[in-house]
Order: structure tokens, then C-alpha cells, then sequence
């Protein structure tokens, strides 16, 4: 697995890509919403092992299929 270093606008775009609110990213990652709406704004940078969840995360959902037509399934 390939551990980004996840610029804000990487994790914008992610979560846009994805249809994920700031809310469902923080909980498959283990934040809160505050969190998430920091690092877009580059108040905050992820820690390294969030970074490894959300690579993780991105990696589960590519598998699922939910890149194909920009739906996602939340299954994780």
C-alpha cells in the first residue's frame, strides 16, 4: 500500500470524489469533523497513521468500485 502524504487539497478532492461527507470521513478514519474541515484548510495536517487510514480507506473503496461513476459504497 502506497501511504500518501495527503495535501488539503488531495483530501478535498478525495472526499468529493467519493461523495463523503466531512462527517463519514472522520468516522472511517477515527476524527471528528473539526478535524477533517482543518485539513482542508491547512490549519492541521493528518498524523502519519491517519494518513496510513485514509491511503487505506481510498485503497477499500477503488476496490468496491466507487471510483467507476461516482458512487460509493460505503460498505467498508
Amino acid at each position: 500500500m502506497i501511504v500518501k502524504d495527503w495535501t488539503p487539497q488531495e483530501i478535498l478532492e478525495f472526499r468529493k470524489k467519493y461523495k463523503l461527507t466531512r462527517k463519514v470521513l472522520g468516522q472511517l478514519v477515527g476524527v471528528t469533523v473539526t478535524a477533517v474541515y482543518q485539513w482542508e484548510k491547512e490549519v492541521r495536517t493528518p498524523q502519519r497513521t491517519t494518513k496510513i487510514l485514509l491511503s487505506k480507506v481510498e485503497e477499500e473503496l477503488k476496490k468496491k468500485g466507487g471510483d467507476k461513476d461516482g458512487k460509493t459504497k460505503r460498505n467498508l
